[in-house]
């Protein structure tokens, strides 16, 4: 889904150059921050790297752990 950004909404994006803008949902008073796509992208090709290593090192302590139960 895509929203449209409204004029006065775009002023803010272009005003906001330092950090990525963040808005706030009044219903909830959640924040979001938003991000280009390819900046998103990036963001969330590393974090299913990081969560590939964490998967592959907590497979490897099971293991490991395994072995030591194992041994005579």
């Amino acid at each position: 889904m895509s929203i449209q950004l409204t004029s006065q909404q775009q002023q803010a994006l272009d005003t906001q150059k330092d950090s990525p803008p963040r808005v706030i949902d009044p219903r909830t008073n959640t924040q979001y921050v938003l991000v280009s796509e390819m900046d998103y992208e990036s963001i969330r090709e590393l974090l299913e790297d990081d969560r590939r290593q964490q998967a592959i090192g907590a497979a490897a302590l099971r293991n490991a752990a395994g072995r030591i139960d194992d041994t005579p």
